[in-house]
């Protein structure tokens, strides 16, 4: 396999083990980057670095939480959002005119992965204290999306806490069949490629040593005459991405961050979680009216006054 070198990486999987034709961020990517601002979270293990998007104006918006893969793993807090389009594609100028958001964009460190218990939960935390600590927040309209081991993590979060988020979409993701039952009740769009050989669409054959895994066709075999919320599956046909796109087949993220899909995107914004209880929702409400009367915008999270958290811009 041809590969890229960078004797400057610092990440866990450093570009000099992708691919040549792994997926590069667009030349208008570093201007979105800088959009976003920096924190981490201290009040689970692990730690949780994190860059967050503000949203103009006043009225209850969603909040949009993004996984990044294994390949932006890190400690940089910078790599999750540089590494690709796909993390920056809701704050492009065009998507914020039409759905105003928020963007939570969390970084998994070095020897972690989304989908380990202590990782999972911490992440959780980190969410409900970001949706607490920023008021404008819709809670009925909190969204998850997420790529590779990204989308890997996104499926145990919907196992996890399957009324938590209103929508979300699994781009090359694979999970076991543990509690698969739970991601029902969430809807969910799946998208894969048919020939991407890293995170196989299709584990289900009997032929691969990995067969007790779920592919993203697997999970819609298994589970669209069973789901209680609404379950969409995508599989681009072999060649596409290499022909279109021209990029690894495993990443099937770039269809998604394309501008002229924007279908992906309004699937997921459309939703809204009405297995929200009804007191969540006027807390999201009352919450709103005093930001407005305020006119202010909370930027991050203080979930105890003495670990009130200070802000940069990236």
């Amino acid at each position: 396999m041809d590969m890229q070198t960078n004797d400057k990486d610092d990440r866990q999987f450093p570009s000099s083990i992708l691919p040549r034709d792994w997926d590069q961020p667009s030349a208008g990517n570093e201007k979105l980057c800088r959009l976003f601002m920096m924190n981490t979270y201290r009040g689970g293990n692990p730690d949780i670095p994190y860059r967050f998007y503000i949203p103009k104006g006043n009225d209850p918006v969603p909040l949009v939480v993004y996984l990044h893969g294994a390949d932006a793993i890190g400690r940089d807090n910078d790599l999750q959002l540089s590494m690709h389009d796909i993390g920056t594609m809701f704050a492009r100028d065009d998507w914020q005119k039409k759905h105003p958001c928020f963007i939570l964009a969390p970084q998994c460190t070095n020897r972690m992965h989304w989908s380990m218990p202590q990782v999972r939960d911490a992440l959780q935390r980190l969410i409900e204290c970001f949706v607490t600590a920023n008021p404008r927040i819709d809670r009925r309209r909190i969204y998850l999306y997420g790529y590779s081991a990204g989308a890997v993590g996104l499926l145990e979060m919907l196992k996890e806490y399957p009324d938590y988020y209103a929508a979300a979409i699994s781009i090359c993701g694979a999970t076991g069949p543990r509690h698969i039952e739970e991601i029902s009740s969430t809807p969910l769009w799946l998208i894969h490629a048919a020939d991407d050989r890293i995170v196989k669409a299709s584990y289900g054959d009997g032929t691969n040593v990995l067969s007790h895994y779920m592919g993203s066709r697997n999970i819609y075999e298994s589970m669209h005459d069973k789901s209680d919320g609404e379950l969409k599956y995508t599989e681009f046909p072999n060649g596409t991405m290499k022909e279109k796109y021209g990029v690894n087949p495993h990443c099937s993220w770039v269809a998604v961050s394309d501008p002229v899909n924007g279908q992906f995107g309004e699937w997921l914004f459309v939703h809204t979680n009405r297995r929200c209880s009804e007191r969540d929702e006027e807390l999201s409400l009352m919450a709103s009216h005093r930001g407005n009367r305020r006119n202010r915008i909370d930027t991050g999270i203080c979930c105890s006054p003495k670990n009130r958290p200070s802000f940069r811009q990236a």
